[in-house]
């Protein structure tokens, strides 16, 4: 609609028609409902004043367009209805679920030439490009209005009860949590998350039944040409052989990659993929030769050709095969030349099959059309990784028509794809040490000798190692200030240069044909993690977890992980372990170890928005042997056995903690209910004097639960009391106990005295007794 409108801003034509223009454009391409949604006017023109209120792009203004006009064209739509289809593809806690309606606005500055108009503001208009703002604060706040001085006030009489009923420096603050608030809203967010990640379980083990047997009808009786062995054969026939082969010696035939060893004077020929090794010891007074074959009984080991595997595994049940032969010899010459030329064509051999292999996979990648008679974006002084041959490569990489080519300074060639290009990361240098574009492909390519799956271009800001002098230098150094200046010119300047270029190769790929996004890392939902070796910095984007900042590259498509399972998640641990589980069963699962338990929370907040099921649990797993187990089960997403009755646990729910005990929690609250309803209608017609006696033993065991603190205790942890609960018990305990040794004290004390009065008048007795016997015989004197 906007270009429409700028293809009528012609000389000599109305204002009017700007208006008319895009009325026309939305009733032509099926979307004549929002021409009620337009504005009063596309804009205005700019001069000596900013809007000149004469010259309105309105469908009522008929002044001439002239040459030199200058033009905010501003068109939108207003009041546009957001129905519940467009809401369904976002998250319940998404602020668009509470949306209604909503307004969209382009506004450019547009200069009318002689001939056309031209957009003076070029800037990007793509959705990934604008950012926007959901939700009106200042209309909830006028809402809302009469009722916040009512929250206020009711909040700040909350937070001095708080302050009165637990005053500061009680034990109240130490030992339990210092936010409640922050604790409950922690707790609810995990009983919400598991709640979600049941249905979500559910839901995808239903999609993925779907997913396989899809697969399984579309790959049916693929696989079985790739099962087939395919034979051995050295010669044809005893004619073939060399000419220089001797009845009783060993010799190697490099051409046909094949052993002639002699057998009963016979020479017998042996293809180098049956022997499984070559040993020579040291000599002593004779020279020995031993050669080891592959057996069927043996362990078929990495390093075992693919196809002697099949053949050991189709000739195993009837045939009979050689396990070893040593050869002896008074002359060391022969055996010594035998033994380095079997490890050499080995060697060759085992060469060439990985060459095989890694090529097999590869798709024949088109030929790049490179762009002609126009400007090529391009960025210069670039460095690629992977390096060839171990040497560090720097050049240039150009966006052409189909496909992106670097090219190294030694004249290296690299060439990408767009229909290659599976995920296109541009990572700017927001505290890092270099700004990078990163290239995940669909199918591998070969650079130099090895093939790789991705491809990455970057700049260093800063070197990743710098020397410090010795010398120490002030904060307020001069030169080191103008250095920290130049670095942050540097990063904007990098930043803007890759992203720019990034825009170019986005438009030049649809300009063609080709579908290319490049995602930025959600840096703030980053963790760090070990995914290979060394600790780094993990972050997600929108399709991927990566690390593409240190090597090796960590690039996890979200599209391919199947479940996500935390390992040694425990209260002893600090760290715990995710394990990524990929929907192909023959490959072995990602996995990121010692992160944080302070991220856990976030990562499955963030896991859960992505619609990814996980568990969690205290050990690690043997993964190996988990994926074969799955591998072999084809009701493995099913919630029975075969026999279409028996209940079992649907895919990845064996992997849960505490299980899915949600029915039978319901069923035993259930019979709790129906159980105490029957004990008070039966409670109703007893006695009193049971009432009595049912009131006694209560105040004995009132008593008995006083004198005992660790049944108090006990019953804290067993009844599901929330943190203030929690507290007024424990001060009401503390002041249980304090009143309880005052009493003991004050027993001992009134004990004490008893005991010093009894003494004192005893003593006092004998004391008067004394006398009364002394004056009795004064007397009798």
């Amino acid at each position: 609609m906007q270009n429409a409108c700028i293809e009528a801003m012609v000389p000599q034509r109305r204002l009017s028609t700007v208006y008319y223009a895009a009325i026309d454009y939305l009733k032509s391409s099926g979307n004549g409902g929002l021409v009620k949604s337009l504005p009063k006017n596309l804009g205005f023109s700019m001069g000596l004043d900013f809007r000149d209120s004469a010259l309105v792009l309105s469908p009522k203004n008929q002044v001439m367009i002239r040459s030199g006009m200058l033009f905010n064209l501003s068109v939108g739509f207003s009041g546009v209805a957001l129905s519940d289809s467009d809401k369904s593809s976002v998250g319940n806690k998404s602020a668009v679920k509470s949306v209604k309606t909503y307004a969209l606005q382009v506004a450019d500055m547009v200069v009318v030439t002689s001939k056309s108009a031209e957009v003076l503001t070029k800037h990007a208009k793509a959705l990934t490009d604008i950012s926007y703002v959901i939700g009106g604060d200042s209309d909830e706040s006028s809402d809302e209005g009469g009722n916040a001085s009512h929250d206020d006030a009711a909040y700040a009489k909350s937070l001095a009860n708080q302050e009165d009923k637990y005053p500061s420096g009680k034990r109240a603050s130490a030992r339990l949590a210092k936010n409640n608030t922050g604790a409950q809203d922690t707790q609810e967010g995990a009983s919400e998350r598991e709640r979600r990640q049941v249905e979500l379980m559910s839901r995808k083990n239903e999609e993925r039944i779907r997913e396989l047997a899809r697969a399984n009808a579309k790959n049916k009786g693929a696989d079985k040409e790739s099962d087939l062995a395919e034979e051995l054969i050295t010669y044809n026939r005893a004619r073939d052989y060399p000419d220089y082969v001797m009845p009783n010696q060993v010799k190697v035939d490099m051409k046909n990659e094949c052993v002639i060893l002699p057998i009963f004077g016979n020479p017998i020929p042996f293809h180098i993929s049956t022997i499984k090794n070559v040993v020579l010891p040291d000599p002593d007074l004779a020279t020995y030769l031993r050669i080891n074959f592959y057996t069927a009984g043996s362990t078929i080991g990495k390093d075992t050709p693919v196809n002697m595997g099949k053949l050991i595994l189709k000739h195993a049940p009837y045939a009979s095969f050689i396990r070893e032969l040593t050869f002896r010899s008074l002359d060391s010459h022969n055996l010594t030349q035998a033994f380095r030329q079997i490890s050499e064509l080995r060697k060759r051999v085992r060469q060439r099959e990985i060459r095989e292999q890694e090529e097999a996979n590869l798709v024949k990648q088109e030929k790049l059309v490179r762009t002609k008679n126009e400007r090529v974006p391009r960025l210069s002084d670039l460095t690629l990784r992977p390096v060839f041959s171990g040497r560090k490569t720097q050049g240039n990489i150009e966006a052409h028509t189909n496909g992106l080519r670097f090219i190294s300074t030694r004249g290296e060639i690299v060439d990408v794809m767009y229909s290659n290009i599976k995920h296109a990361i541009y990572q700017p240098c927001e505290n890092e040490i270099m700004v990078l574009i990163h290239f995940h492909l669909r199918n591998p390519i070969m650079l130099g000798k090895k093939r790789q799956k991705d491809i990455q271009v970057f700049t260093e800001v800063v070197d990743a190692s710098l020397q410090v002098d010795a010398g120490r230098r002030s904060m307020y150094d001069p030169d080191e200030m103008d250095d920290e200046q130049r670095e942050r010119q540097l990063r904007k300047k990098l930043n803007q240069a890759f992203k720019e270029f990034c825009r170019k190769v986005e438009s030049t790929a649809k300009k063609n044909g080709y579908s290319l996004e490049f995602d930025i890392p959600y840096r703030d939902l980053g963790f760090n993690g070990t995914p290979h070796n060394q600790m780094v910095f993990v972050q997600p984007t929108l399709n991927c977890l990566v690390n593409v900042t240190d090597t090796p590259f960590f690039v996890t498509d979200l599209s391919e992980v199947d479940h996500v399972h935390f390992e040694r998640v425990t209260f002893m641990s600090k760290t715990f372990d995710v394990v990524l589980i990929n929907k192909d069963f023959s490959k072995q699962p990602w996995r990121v170890d010692m992160i944080p338990n302070s991220d856990k929370d976030a990562i499955q907040d963030w896991l859960t928005d992505m619609e990814l099921s996980y568990t969690e649990g205290p050990m690690n797993l043997n993964w190996k042997q988990i994926m074969l187990t799955c591998a072999g089960d084809d009701r493995f997403y099913m919630n029975t056995e075969e026999d279409e009755i028996t209940q079992k646990e649907a895919g990845w729910e064996f992997l849960r903690m505490f299980g899915r005990d949600n029915n039978s929690d319901d069923d035993d609250d259930e019979d709790d209910d129906a159980y105490s309803e029957e004990a008070e209608a039966d409670g109703g017609g007893e006695s009193e004097a049971d009432s009595d006696s049912n009131s006694e033993e209560s105040e004995f065991d009132s008593e008995s639960e006083d004198e005992s603190d660790f049944d108090a205790d006990q019953d804290l942890e067993e009844q599901g009391m929330d943190w203030e609960d929690m507290e007024k018990a424990a001060m009401a305990d503390d002041r249980r106990r304090k009143q309880s040794g005052r009493d003991e004290e004050e027993d001992a004390r009134l004990k004490a005295k008893r005991g010093n009065g009894s003494q004192s008048r005893g003593s006092s007795k004998r004391t008067s007794s004394g006398s009364g016997r002394r004056v009795e015989k004064r007397r009798r004197r």
